[in-house]
């Protein structure tokens, strides 16, 4: 009898102890990704900087017979990304850094219809910008009570037009 109460009761303190649910990831703090940087990755990559520029000076007339963009392109993996990863790089931010130049895909509206762009977050941001300044012109065309019939749809036509030029532009660059 006894042993069935000590059961009892500690199946009761069993039920009202929960654990604690885990998060969804486990993020150390900054200080301890800026201390890594700062005495291991950085001197490592400081260390590496020559043996790739010596192997992009090797390589150099090989990628240049490649074309005008090979030398550019073993440049920038062998000497522009590693030197920007050691100077330009803030420390301790290894994942933001690696996500910087990512495109996305954004769906952009044309006359004609859509059409999907890579998109590097600049150009999100530029055109997202744009947008909002092409709807906040068209709406003031609208709302003004002076203009005549045809003058308000030949604006909005003409702010078309140069909306299609600022897109073409904004994909351009």
């Amino acid at each position: 009898m006894k042993f069935w109460r000590i059961c009892l009761v500690g199946l009761a303190m069993t039920s009202a102890v929960r654990a604690v649910p885990p998060a969804d990831f486990f993020e150390p703090d900054l200080a301890m990704y800026s201390f890594a940087d700062l005495y291991f990755v950085r001197p490592l990559t400081l260390a590496v900087l020559p043996l790739t520029a010596t192997t992009f000076a090797a390589s150099l007339p090989f990628t240049a017979g490649a074309g005008p963009d090979g030398a550019a392109r073993s440049y920038e993996v062998l000497i522009g990304d590693p030197s920007q990863f050691l100077a330009s790089r803030p420390l301790g931010s290894f994942y933001d850094w690696e996500n910087r130049d990512k495109t996305r895909p954004v769906v952009i509206k044309f006359p004609e219809g859509y059409t999907v762009a890579e998109l590097s977050p600049q150009q999100e941001r530029r055109y997202r910008v744009a947008l909002e300044e092409h709807n906040s012109r068209v709406l003031a065309i609208e709302r003004e009570a002076d203009l005549p019939e045809a003058d308000r749809k030949a604006l909005v036509v003409a702010e078309q037009h140069r909306w299609e030029n600022v897109l073409r532009l904004l994909l351009s660059l």
